[in-house]
C-alpha cells in the first residue's frame, strides 16, 4: 500500500459561510479502490474540491474524466467543499476509474 502526504493551498472561502476561517484545514485520504493505495491530502476546509482532484489526478497521471470521487455513497462534484460535505478530520474519499468498452 502506498501512502502519500499532499498540502492543497487555497485562498478563498465558501462565499457562503462567513463564519469559516480560510486558515482552517482538513486532512483527508483518497483511496482508490483498484489497488488500495492511499494518498493524503490536506485542504482548506472552505476550499473547492476541485483542487483535491486535480491533484490527485495530475500525481496519478489520470485523466479527470475518467475518474469518479465518492464520499458517503455519493459522487462529489468539483464545487462542493468539505464544510458543504460535513467532512471531519481524516474522512476518506473513494476513488473509481471508470471502465472503457461498449
Amino acid at each position: 500500500m502506498v501512502s502519500s502526504s499532499t498540502t492543497i493551498s487555497a485562498s478563498c472561502a465558501s462565499k457562503g459561510s462567513p463564519s469559516l476561517s480560510p486558515q482552517k484545514k482538513i486532512t483527508l485520504k483518497v483511496k482508490a479502490q483498484q489497488d488500495g493505495g492511499e494518498d493524503v491530502y490536506k485542504i482548506g476546509y472552505g476550499a473547492h474540491l476541485k483542487k483535491l482532484m486535480d491533484a490527485y489526478c495530475t500525481k496519478r497521471n489520470l485523466e479527470r474524466t475518467t475518474v469518479r470521487f465518492i464520499f458517503r455513497y455519493k459522487e462529489i462534484k468539483p464545487r462542493q467543499t468539505p464544510a458543504q460535505l460535513m467532512m471531519e478530520e481524516g474522512d476518506i474519499i473513494d476513488i473509481v476509474t471508470d471502465q472503457g468498452g461498449g
